[in-house]
């Protein structure tokens, strides 16, 4: 077994965490992995290494002007 730690939080949020279990026996624990887990895989999916680049190149852009205002955009295409 792994070394084990305590941490301290309110009662408020030990209530919080207990609502969370999937049943009354699963312990802090799991359930905390759980949830952990659930974060991580659902992050992961969020932004991909290329969404993470075509992010930075339109940061790069509008930093070096190059971009169009809806003003512009509109005048440009008659809506």
């Amino acid at each position: 077994m792994e070394s084990a730690t305590t941490i301290q939080i309110s009662q408020k949020s030990k209530e919080k965490l207990a609502s969370l279990k999937n049943h009354p026996n699963e312990s802090f624990e799991d359930m905390i992995n759980r949830l952990l887990a659930a974060f991580v895989e659902e992050d992961a999916d969020l932004l991909t290494d290329k969404d993470m680049r075509d992010i930075e190149k339109s940061i790069q852009d509008i930093k070096s002007g190059k971009f169009m205002t809806n003003k512009q955009l509109k005048k440009k295409y008659g809506i």
